[in-house]
């Protein structure tokens, strides 16, 4: 699908994919991490390895990450040939994008473990959790380690990533590190999703665990993004590399303790280019999926191939629970609010009714004609629990939010207007009729589904002849710059969006 024509419903990933909370940069958690501020961080006072808090204007990383400081080396700039040939003594191509080697000796595996150990004893009262999925784990900025993490991004792992993912790694700075934790009785595994990173590395640190293994599946921009393309198992002092926009998973540990160093590397100027939005753009796969690959907390069919999850088995595998049921709770709404659609109006037919600047009593009027074919609609059609329903209904009371370009891509200019949009097939059908009688309204949209009208190019830059001028009593209802009322107070024109 050409970008122009994809409807952003939220910056990513808040809307599409992982779903876990936003980022944080070590630097903005920070407790006080530098050396200069360690009394004002409560953990320094009681830390258990001085010595892994490393100033950031000390000297080389210690000796016990000497593998990292061999990758690296074979990264820096020097002829293809050679360099072709060093790096394919320290790094395995697991799959494609997928890279793995050796980072840290087990002496400072086991130095972070015990650090980790003893920051949960004494400072857990003051610890964040990981991010949004993962409940049990750390941030490690906050035992003091920024510096330390800081050398490590900035001075050993840039020339593999800007060797491995040059357009990703361009101009990154920023970084959110932590530890995560599985075993029985807490996380055993982590639900599909994409990270909110440019670049991850995950890096092992022990225990003894068996099970435990990361599946990747596609990029989301890949068509096949949810088929299987590797299972990598976690081996001590090993990290594996891959983009973060790469689909993946934990499976479920079986027996023991895994517990792992992650770090999230982030380009502001990555972020801001053309590119990232291209990389952000999910790819609607029409063959069935791999049900290994499906996400409960962000994929609206997962109950189509797999069993739906309990709410004790959603949580040990960090489903965002919130999020599903605040879509389940969207699916079951017969009309939803345009300024702010749901992701399935880029891939589900959507009918818009667009009444923006029209007097309070007539938006009230047309949008009860809305509600009530869209709950006929509904009754008539059959939509397995937890699925989204076959079409979509919304409206638009103000111009806020996504309702202008949604009109753009509809080529509709008046008040009221109708459109049934179909963003993924890039196509779109127009109301042309002055009647916006329920029976009228239904009967437009059962030729739809029926196939019966006459489809339009999404990209169709014509724009419908305005059937209507604005009764000078709501001028008043559109004269502010568009998304200056939010959906609340649209809700004050007289209609309650359910």
């Amino acid at each position: 699908m050409p970008s122009g024509q994809y409807i952003p419903l939220l910056e990513w990933p808040t809307q599409l994919q992982p779903r876990v909370e936003a980022r944080r940069s070590c630097a903005s958690t920070s407790l006080g991490t530098s050396t200069n501020k360690a009394s004002t961080n409560p953990y320094t006072q009681s830390c258990l390895r001085t010595r892994l808090r490393t100033s950031r204007g000390g000297s080389r990383l210690p000796s016990w990450q000497q593998p990292l400081r061999a990758t690296s080396r074979r990264f820096s700039p020097q002829g293809p040939k050679v360099r072709r040939a060093r790096q394919a003594q320290v790094l395995r191509e697991e799959s494609p994008g997928v890279f793995s080697f050796e980072i840290f000796k087990p002496e400072f595996c086991d130095m972070l473990l015990e650090e980790v150990s003893h920051a949960q004893q004494t400072a857990r009262e003051v610890l964040d959790r990981p991010n949004g999925m993962n409940r049990y784990g750390l941030v490690l900025n906050q035992l003091g380690l920024e510096p330390l993490i800081t050398m490590l991004q900035q001075e050993y792992l840039m020339p593999l990533m800007a060797s491995l993912y040059r357009t990703e790694s361009d101009g990154c700075e920023d970084h959110h590190c932590f530890i995560v934790r599985y075993k029985a009785g807490e996380d055993v595994g982590l639900d599909m999703h994409e990270d909110d990173s440019d670049i991850t590395l995950n890096a092992c640190l022990g225990k003894e665990f068996t099970g435990a293994t990361l599946t990747f599946c596609g990029l989301v921009t890949d068509e096949k993004h949810r088929k299987m393309q590797y299972t990598y198992a976690h081996e001590k002092g090993r990290a594996v590399i891959h983009l973060g926009r790469h689909r993946h998973g934990a499976d479920d540990i079986e027996s023991g303790e895994r517990i792992n160093f992650i770090l999230w590397s982030t380009s502001e100027k990555y972020r801001a280019s053309e590119a990232y939005k291209l990389h952000r753009l999910r790819s609607s796969a029409a063959d069935p999926p791999d049900p290994i690959c499906l996400s409960y907390t962000h994929d609206r069919d997962y109950t189509k191939y797999r069993p739906k999850l309990s709410k004790a088995e959603a949580l040990s595998r960090g489903v965002m629970l919130e999020a599903v049921e605040r879509r389940l709770d969207m699916y079951q709404r017969p009309v939803l609010d345009l300024s702010r659609p749901i992701e399935e109006i880029n891939s589900v037919p959507s009918v818009c009714l667009f009444l923006e600047g029209l007097p309070p009593y007539r938006q009230h009027q047309l949008f009860q004609n809305l509600m009530e074919m869209a709950k006929e609609v509904h009754a008539s059609v059959d939509t397995a629990e937890g699925q989204v329903p076959p079409i979509i209904f919304f409206v638009a009371l103000q111009p806020s939010g996504a309702v202008p370009q949604v009109r753009a891509l509809g080529g509709v200019t008046s008040s009221p207007a109708l459109v049934i949009l179909d963003v993924d097939g890039e196509k779109k059908y127009r109301f042309n009729s002055e009647d916006f009688d329920t029976a009228v309204m239904q009967s437009f949209v059962t030729s739809f589904r029926e196939g019966k009208l006459q489809a339009e190019p999404i990209s169709s830059e014509a724009p419908e002849p305005a059937k209507q001028t604005q009764p000078p009593e709501a001028q008043s209802l559109s004269s502010g710059t568009p998304g200056s009322q939010s959906p609340a107070e649209a809700r004050g024109s007289g209609c309650t969006l359910l």
